[in-house]
């Protein structure tokens, strides 16, 4: 009788163990992705465009059978939150790689993981955290060029000055630099601040320079504040910018003040994904679609090469080309897509 006894207790330890282990298994499994973004701030109408892209990437990575786990941590837009949120993410969450969004998180977060033998894609005008990261990638338009673009518009059109409200950031420099390209010292420019929210001096001191167009790569608020001085000032000027800032509220409070307007932006989204996404009601819907197309890649990447990091960066460098948003392919770790000039 003590021996069945015995055996039953055996059996039902080894059944839990056993438990134990599948579970432990499936958990460690589990890719855990950090995103960083802005979800409450300046720029959360492309962060909240962002989760919605991201939750549909773990969504179809599932189907694939890649176990995905996103851990969010909202910057608001500011440098020192962004890296508080990277060393929790590493240091308590144990992540596997980290996405993360806009100039200032980009530069910080960066900094922190450059050590860190970690994947770190980042959504951002800037290169600099590029440099001596070989798992870095950036993605997102090239500002230079792109700035670069909208001035030839307005170039060919007999605008012979332009004016540029440049940001007090890395992005900012690179716009101006693809301004330049074209209109050398005819390009007078006025800095502001990241958060700076009235315009009137630096737009006025363009005006009297009898600048007629103005180029400002910037966030949607800064587009709204841009245009609300142009209108409410009746400046008979211009405005260049990067399409994504062009929300739909812009388009619904200054469609007048956007009229002869040029901005360069990210090709189309995909019907498809349009479709998928219809139903969230977003300002922007390239957040969602840009970053579906990286975590999908990143997922892929990390959950075939079970914890191989040169075999992670790899196959992130050799990522397809994808119709989500147009995505072309990896070029020295920075993404290209099919960029388009539009005009109104």
């Amino acid at each position: 009788m003590k021996n069945k006894l015995w055996l039953l207790i055996s059996a039902a330890v080894l059944v839990i163990i056993t438990l134990a282990a599948l579970n432990f298994n499936r958990t460690a499994n589990t890719l855990n992705i950090g995103v960083i973004t802005d979800l409450t701030g300046p720029a959360a109408y492309w962060g909240e465009s962002s989760r919605v892209g991201a939750n549909l990437a773990v969504a179809d990575l599932k189907k694939e059978g890649h176990e995905v786990n996103l851990l969010f941590e909202d910057h608001q837009l500011d440098a020192t939150k962004a890296l508080t949120s990277a060393q929790k993410l590493v240091n308590i969450d144990n992540v596997d790689a980290i996405y993360a969004e806009f100039n200032p998180a980009a530069i910080s977060v960066g900094s922190f993981v450059k050590d860190k033998d970690l994947l770190y894609v980042y959504d951002a005008a800037v290169t600099s955290p590029l440099t001596g990261n070989s798992l870095a990638f950036k993605t997102y338009l090239d500002y230079q060029e792109g700035c670069k673009q909208v001035a030839n518009r307005f170039k060919s059109e007999g605008f012979e000055r332009i004016g540029v409200l440049k940001v007090n950031l890395e992005a900012g420099e690179l716009c101006l630099s693809g301004v330049k390209e074209v209109y050398g010292d005819a390009a007078f420019v006025e800095s502001f601040n990241l958060g700076d929210q009235d315009f009137r001096t630096q737009l006025l001191k363009l005006k009297e320079r009898n600048v007629r167009a103005v180029i400002a790569a910037m966030f949607e608020g800064d587009t709204l504040n841009t245009l609300k001085v142009i209108k409410e000032q009746k400046l008979d000027m211009k405005y260049g910018t990067v399409e994504d800032s062009i929300t739909r509220q812009v388009t619904s409070l200054y469609a007048k003040e956007l009229e002869g307007s040029w901005s360069f932006g990210f090709g189309q989204v995909s019907p498809e994904f349009s479709n998928r996404i219809s139903g969230e009601k977003l300002s922007t819907e390239y957040g969602a679609a840009v970053t579906y197309t990286h975590i999908m890649q990143m997922g892929r990447a990390l959950g075939s090469c079970n914890g191989d990091l040169a075999c992670v960066r790899q196959k992130i460098e050799a990522s397809k080309p994808d119709a989500t948003i147009e995505f072309e392919g990896f070029n020295q770790h920075m993404a290209i897509f099919n960029m388009t000039i539009k005009g109104r």
